[in-house]
């Protein structure tokens, strides 16, 4: 692969343009805040704000480990990345197996309508990254790595080698989705997410499809797995109560204190364990469980699950989340080759400001490449029925 590009070194305060874009951050979300008017307990808005989050620190992961060579640039929002790669994770498990509950599809169905879904934003994005790299760059890739990329084969993630490194991502992913259908059980959801999560488990702990950046796959084997859990406990049904879900509306509508006292618990312990999110802070757990990854992918649950549970409780939406949730799997497949092979707000304006602009650009680009996928969508699904 070709590795013209290398990350810049920041000179400008680092620990100013930090707080100046935790200080936006904070202000852009507090004024997109709303009161909700929702009563489910996990219903879209609030997967869409997950999602929302977990793009965010994704992205804002990248620019502080990928980008610049500053590791402290952007700390704590840099720090909990898997966490945002759980999120995605367990919101895909949580979606594809309520839509199963309640309308199941045979295998092939299944992947004429689902997996296809990934494949056409995809595969729009890599084919304007391979031509933008060719025809901007002079930036060519083997043909046999053009094809392997196109059916979602990304072994490596080398950041400025490959064509987009945080499509490892797509490889995981579409392994779940592959072997999803087959396993499934309308009956047993908690059997389905149990053989997933030995099988990537197995395969991350393992690596016998000899992955070359499989650190990256083994600390998120089981996340899948815990949204077809997720959808299976809190799946209700006409002819029957689902009195978890009640108890939990109940609790969430009357109980206001103490609602606010868990909140605030998960808040803090969001805060503890994302400082201590690796093996080394751990030692004894470490030792009972015997590989540093399991500790470290445990460590994001715990993060992961608080999360869940402040986004489930409160009492308000944020517009702000939501709009990057709506966009997330576009900001996803974009973000990296803009912010490492075409970046120019960096050459040109402070780090904060460079963040902020990549910031809104990213959501601009997204709404773009939406535009261009939607009517390819609308006639793949046309052709499939």
């Amino acid at each position: 692969m070709p590795n013209t590009l290398s990350p810049i070194t920041l000179t400008d305060n680092v620990g100013l343009s930090t707080n100046i874009v935790i200080a936006v951050l904070l202000v852009v979300l507090l004024l997109t805040f709303r009161k909700s008017q929702r009563t489910d307990i996990f219903p879209i808005p609030v997967t869409e704000e997950l999602k929302g989050f977990g793009i965010l620190t994704v992205v804002f992961a990248h620019f502080a480990y990928m980008k610049v060579t500053n590791p402290d640039f952007l700390f704590p929002l840099s720090i909990i990345a898997g966490v945002g790669v759980d999120l995605f994770l367990v919101m895909s498990g949580y979606g594809l197996t309520v839509s199963m509950l309640k309308k199941p599809m045979s295998t092939l169905d299944f992947y004429k309508r689902r997996v296809i879904k990934i494949f056409i934003p995809f595969w729009v994005a890599l084919i304007i990254i391979f031509a933008a790299d060719a025809i901007f760059l002079g930036i060519t890739y083997p043909l046999p790595y053009m094809v392997q990329s196109l059916f979602g084969w990304f072994p490596t993630a080398v950041g400025f080698g490959d064509v987009n490194s945080p499509f490892w991502y797509i490889t995981w992913m579409l392994m779940f989705y592959i072997l999803y259908p087959i396993f499934f059980s309308a009956k047993r959801p908690w059997l389905t997410a149990i053989v997933l999560a030995v099988i990537a488990t197995l395969i991350g702990t393992y690596n016998p499809l000899n992955l070359g950046d499989n650190w990256l796959h083994r600390l998120h084997t089981v996340a899948f797995s815990i949204g077809i859990v997720l959808a299976w406990l809190l799946h209700e049904s006409k002819d029957k109560e689902n009195k978890l879900v009640t108890a939990i509306k109940e609790f969430r509508n009357n109980s206001n204190l103490l609602r606010c006292i868990i909140v605030v618990a998960m808040m803090a312990l969001v805060v503890y364990m994302s400082l201590h999110t690796t093996a080394n802070h751990w030692p004894t757990l470490t030792s009972i469980l015997g590989q540093g990854f399991y500790v470290d992918q445990f460590t994001s649950i715990v993060i992961m699950l608080a999360l869940m549970i402040i986004f489930s409780l409160k009492k308000f939406d944020n517009k702000f989340l939501a709009i990057y949730g709506i966009y997330s799997f576009e900001v996803y497949l974009i973000h990296w080759p803009l912010i490492g092979r075409y970046d120019v707000f960096f050459d040109f304006l402070p780090s904060w400001a460079a963040v902020i602009a990549w910031m809104i650009s990213f959501i601009i680009l997204s709404i773009l490449l939406q535009k261009i996928v939607k009517p390819i969508s609308a006639w793949v699904d046309k052709i499939a029925k």
